[in-house]
């Protein structure tokens, strides 16, 4: 079982998002929660055995609220990613995630040329176990006022991911 919680500056948990050991499932499916209320947020998973590494954000019926594709692995783009988002009225928007730098440490998240987020990656904590991974890794997060959190943390999920599984190979 792979877990991992992401807490504030204070060390408050703020999410968790759980799902199978890697390599233990076609989909990847992540399980994100709020922390505080135990909450079921969303789902993040991959679409199997797809070319252009498409994954689905569902919520917690499997009803679809969005996708991501993660744009390039061979690349200084390599955590790059378009997200089209379902508002709640219904209306598709587009959200970019860019690096900053040619090691994606900082990366931002963007809808219609305008910064909503900023991810900076402080830390790497992760260390190898006998017994398994440990990644106590830390990210400064700067959110927008008005910004939805969960899309925030959708783009955070994917940031640690890919850190993560570009560290497995």
């Amino acid at each position: 079982m792979y877990q991992a919680t992401v807490v504030n500056a204070e060390g408050n948990p703020i999410f968790r998002v759980e799902g199978t050991a890697f390599g233990k499932s076609w989909s990847w499916r992540r399980k994100v929660f709020d922390a505080v209320n135990n909450q079921h947020l969303f789902d993040f998973r991959h679409q199997s055995l797809d070319l252009k590494n498409r994954w689905v954000l569902e919520d917690s019926t499997g009803r679809k609220l969005g996708s991501i594709v993660h744009k390039t692995q061979l690349t200084t783009s390599h955590s790059a990613i378009d997200a089209t988002v379902r508002t709640t009225a219904g209306e598709d928007v587009l959200a970019v995630m860019q690096p900053r730098d040619a090691t994606a440490l900082t990366v931002t998240v963007s809808i219609n040329d305008t910064i909503i987020a900023t991810i900076t990656k402080v830390a790497d904590n992760r260390r190898i176990l006998s017994h398994g991974d440990l990644d106590s890794s830390v990210w400064s997060i700067k959110v927008a006022a008005a910004t939805d959190l969960t899309l925030v943390r959708s783009f955070l999920t994917c940031s640690s991911y890919f850190a993560y599984s570009s560290q497995k190979i």
